[in-house]
């Protein structure tokens, strides 16, 4: 998505929520909006089914997080249960991602990123049907990547077509932008989304750090696989900020509440 369509979506939004009582929650404001109110008409009931599968009450429904796999082309939604842990609550198939392996780091590379980063934009009237925004360019891409233009407007959309982003299809992108204003709306403001090129098992990283052509890629794929592993051991997610090296560091929640005691 280039920036004059999302300058477009942006002006269409106010215009259409300055008209809206200043009352209304988020989700009510996307409600209003009629491919959400589409969705959620065929969609909510499943996900209180879900709710009820997961034991997770559907109003504190929160503290969600998305997790992509790109070799697997496959992403996962995980809950925050109410004793802190993340439970996996669906999974979908990427249908489409252009690129390859490793990280974005330049404007026309059509690849998509790898890191950790959020859900910065909620677009209900998306040219591919409903798309979430993911905060690329974060801290580490600016300071890793030494291109003057390293592009931007990534979005996880519907669809079936992608340039840098992660095409869901129409039908499965209902289900993840219904997630996430629920998680939004009740009160999380900071919507992770974890990228990773494949998954950072011991047998893939040793079959993917050997090859050649991605040799370039190694420090990255080492580094934001100690999160991974971090996350796989206790189901809580570790807290992420970017280093002075512009690598990511990692704090164990274990260790955070240990020493708070």
């Amino acid at each position: 998505m280039n920036g004059f369509k999302s300058s477009i979506f942006l002006l269409v939004f106010v215009i259409a929520t300055a008209f809206m009582p200043s009352n209304f929650t988020f989700e009510e404001t996307q409600k209003n909006f009629e491919r959400v109110a589409d969705a959620y008409s065929r969609k909510e009931e499943y996900v209180k089914m879900k709710c009820r599968s997961k034991e997770i009450p559907e109003e504190t429904f929160g503290n969600i997080f998305l997790r992509a796999f790109k070799q697997e082309q496959m992403m996962e939604i995980w809950v925050q249960k109410p004793d802190g842990k993340y439970v996996k609550f669906n999974e979908f198939k990427i249908y489409a991602m252009s690129g390859t392996l490793g990280p974005k780091r330049q404007q026309g590379d059509c690849q998509v990123p790898e890191g950790y980063y959020y859900i910065n934009d909620f677009n209900p009237v998306s040219n591919y049907h409903l798309s979430l925004g993911v905060s690329y360019p974060n801290e580490s891409d600016m300071f890793l990547s030494n291109a003057a233009k390293k592009g931007g407007d990534i979005y996880i959309h519907g669809a079936q077509a992608s340039a840098g982003c992660l095409a869901m299809s129409n039908y499965y992108i209902e289900d993840i932008y219904i997630y996430a204003v629920k998680a939004k709306n009740n009160g999380q403001q900071k919507i992770p989304v974890l990228v990773y090129p494949f998954k950072p098992s011991k047998e893939n990283m040793d079959y993917y750090t050997r090859l050649p052509q991605f040799s370039k890629n190694v420090k990255l794929w080492r580094n934001i696989a100690e999160g991974y592993q971090m996350f796989e051991k206790t189901n809580r997610l570790p807290e992420v900020y970017v280093g002075t090296d512009g690598y990511y560091q990692f704090i164990d929640p274990a260790s955070v509440s240990a020493s708070s005691k």
